[in-house]
């Protein structure tokens, strides 16, 4: 980790002092470069975001009425199925607790 570390500040240290070398408009291009890649980036992403979106709610159509909680459904169906059946299904709400 110690080595780690060694490496990285030796990085550091030539990478600002290539910076520091660079004349204030070179500095000032590559700044304006970088932000200007950042916000294509953004807007990519946000517009990427949004056509998703857009599509989604076409796709899938609101439910209407209430939503029914999946396990108690299960434990209606397997209660259906005992009445059913003449063997007794083993109750698994023990198990879940």
């Amino acid at each position: 980790m110690k080595k780690l570390r060694i490496f990285l500040n030796s990085c550091e240290r030539r990478l600002e002092e290539r910076w520091q070398k660079l004349s204030a408009r070179k500095q000032k291009k590559f700044v304006i470069l970088f932000f200007a890649g950042y916000l294509l980036l953004t807007g990519g992403v946000v517009m990427t975001v949004w056509y998703d979106a857009k599509n989604e709610t076409r796709k899938h159509n609101p439910v209407e009425g209430h939503i029914r909680n999946p396990v108690l459904r299960q434990q209606q169906e397997d209660s259906e199925l005992r009445d059913s059946s003449s063997k007794p299904i083993k109750n698994q709400d023990h198990e879940r607790q």
